[in-house]
């Protein structure tokens, strides 16, 4: 049973086709506060990083914060040091987004080695850049600190991760594009943050059980990301779209109102197998306490990262945010 978080209420909202649950942190408003307090912290006021972060955590009502939600199980201390890691990893995100790809791609390497204690004497710039290298490298030692065991899952997670970009392509078909894309979206670097924060230690059999679902669950978040973020993308130039939106628009010739239909179809489908796989592993016996756990909490990441996108400025309002412009 949940003991760090309670469900929030989606009754109110206007139209909603996730039938996945959505439960958030009782520490929410503690989360909060760190959260804007680190952005604050480790951000030049006024700067285009700055004002991108405080966009991305802008909330809309009081069970807004993402991590309070994507990670409504997780011990507070871990959580906090969570925040601080993915804010580092959503700072080179935005660095990929917008610089040349060779770049990114070099930085990428930079930021790879930073989770090796091997690597400790390699230079760093003497700019931000290098700033949030040595950052990293102090977060990954207490990480490593609290869970060692936890920490290797999400270094290889972060492996496979992090060079994603250099596989995009142009794809075959929309089965070609998902296989990437579920982990392109960060769904195996994301679900392997549940097992830290919460402890959880599966064996290699069962992670390879749990597989399947964990996949399914990725597909899902991958249409559900392409769909909510489709009006942010739309206009935006670049050469290296990955959306299943624009993906079907090009590769059958559709009009993008009968694209975005389509996606929103195949999403709902998606979202039927996910609960379906769940039902059944919660129907199995012999499952571990840990098991049990995380097929639960899956669930609630899944179902908190819609309630989120759905919500948040970032995908709900995308047009009126001009990061060289905001307020």
């Amino acid at each position: 049973m949940p003991y760090n978080s309670v469900p929030v209420d989606t009754s109110h909202l206007p139209y909603c086709f996730s039938r996945l649950p959505v439960r958030i942190h009782r520490d929410k408003e503690e989360i909060q506060r760190f959260t804007l307090e680190l952005v604050h912290a480790t951000k030049t006021e006024g700067s285009k990083a700055h004002k991108h972060a405080l966009y991305r955590h802008a909330v809309t009502g009081p069970d807004m914060n993402v991590y309070a939600l994507s990670w409504c199980e997780a011990d507070l201390d871990k959580m906090k040091l969570l925040i601080e890691f993915i804010e580092l990893i959503w700072a080179h995100d935005d660095v990929t987004e917008e610089d040349p790809l060779d770049d990114a791609v070099s930085e990428c390497e930079q930021l790879r080695r930073a989770m090796y204690e091997e690597y400790d004497n390699d230079p760093v710039a003497d700019n931000g850049f290098g700033l949030r290298i040595q950052r990293f490298r102090d977060i990954r030692n207490r990480m490593k600190a609290v869970d060692a065991v936890g920490w290797i899952e999400i270094q290889d997670t972060m492996e496979e991760w992090l060079p994603i970009d250099t596989k995009l392509k142009e794809w075959e078909s929309l089965e070609e594009y998902l296989d990437l894309r579920k982990v392109h979206v960060g769904n195996n670097v994301m679900t392997s943050f549940i097992r830290w924060a919460m402890g959880i230690h599966l064996t290699k059999d069962e992670l390879v059980f749990i597989k399947d679902y964990t996949d399914a669950v990725g597909v899902w978040l991958g249409l559900m990301n392409d769909y909510m973020s489709w009006k942010r993308e739309r206009t935006q130039p670049t050469d290296r779209v990955m959306n299943s939106v624009f993906l079907l628009m090009k590769k059958h010739n559709l009009p993008e109102e009968a694209a975005v239909d389509m996606v929103r179809g195949i999403l709902v489908k998606q979202e039927g197998k996910v609960l379906e796989m769940s039902a059944d592993l919660h129907g199995q016996a012999g499952l571990s306490t840990g098991m049990r756990a995380y097929i639960d909490n899956l669930e609630y990441y899944a179902g908190a990262t819609f309630y989120w996108s759905l919500l948040a400025p970032r995908y709900a309002k995308p047009q009126s945010f001009d990061p060289t412009k905001a307020d």
